[in-house]
């Protein structure tokens, strides 16, 4: 098999396609079979090894998408609904539906940051927006050249019933959707779940912008059998999200509010985000335990 012949373990292979160890391990035993988002992660794989065996999916769609990994296969169907025709009403040019090939960019190799890049990124990043080191950022507000942001209940792309399904049944499987305009993949409109608090909404805006300014490859969607399914890439989604984390909460000013003893929600309330978040930034920064106050001390035995 492909696996053993470029003397991959499962574990190593599990981390290339973004499938479970313990999933891959019940399929090489032919114990199982794996769901259709793991499905097109190991076809995507496979490649022509896989078209010589007779095994394919339908390639349908390239976007950016912000959900979670095993969101519903009729909320994927319908978000390519709603790509298609702010492709279609924005004049996109360049594009059609699976016109890459496994090849091009969109199927490179991912790119992840190491933490201090992360870092300088993101202040470079609010340099660039002439924030102070502790001012707070409404991302809500950011303008990017060639990236249009569209809140799902203000688009005209999807009838009444179909925005209140994506608001509500489907409002918790996904974040956003950021769908290219034009072949070099300079021009984007955001699909942004505007049900979601204002302080999810910020996260999730900053994560698909630098998906879109780190150049990271497109979500693979297609459709096997008659279920829909997706790619999906650990490293950078990691990257993206830790960016974004960093972009509201600066490295300096998360230091300063730890050694003011500031909790999770004071930090919160001046920024503008979610108290969970700031737990994240500061336990990405190592700060958790002078955060939470955790005396250490030397045995005097």
């Amino acid at each position: 098999m492909k696996r053993e012949a470029e003397g991959l373990s499962i574990r190593a292979l599990s981390e290339a396609v973004g499938v479970s160890f313990s999933t891959l391990a019940r399929i090489e035993r032919g114990e199982g079979q794996p769901d259709n988002n793991s499905k097109i992660r190991l076809l995507q794989w496979l490649g022509t090894d896989a078209e010589d065996a007779g095994l394919s999916f339908e390639n349908l769609a390239l976007v950016h998408f912000r959900a979670g990994k095993n969101v519903q296969s009729s909320t994927v169907r319908t978000l390519l609904k709603a790509a298609d025709c702010i492709r279609q009403s924005m004049g996109a040019q360049g594009r059609r539906k699976g016109q890459r090939d496994m090849n091009d960019k969109s199927a490179a190799a991912a790119v992840s940051l190491s933490k201090e890049e992360l870092e300088k990124t993101a202040e470079r990043f609010r340099a660039d927006l002439g924030l102070a080191h502790d001012e707070p950022l409404d991302s809500l507000r950011i303008e990017v050249e060639g990236v249009q942001m569209i809140p799902v209940g203000k688009t005209n792309c999807l009838d009444a019933q179909t925005v209140r399904q994506l608001r509500r049944d489907a409002g918790s499987e996904w974040s956003a959707m950021s769908v290219p305009l034009d072949a070099e993949d300079e021009t984007w409109a955001v699909l942004l779940n505007d049900s979601h608090t204002v302080e999810r909404q910020r996260v999730t805006v900053l994560e698909e912008l630098w998906h879109i300014l780190l150049g990271h490859k497109l979500t693979r969607i297609a459709r096997v059998a008659e279920a829909y399914g997706r790619t999906y890439d650990e490293k950078e989604e990691h990257d993206a999200y830790y960016l974004a984390s960093a972009s509201l909460l600066p490295k300096a000013a998360m230091i300063d509010a730890v050694s003011k003893n500031r909790s999770s929600e004071q930090i919160a309330r001046v920024f503008g985000t979610s108290s969970e978040l700031v737990d994240y930034r500061i336990k990405r920064l190592g700060l958790w335990r002078e955060h939470v106050g955790k005396q250490i001390r030397l045995s005097r035995d």
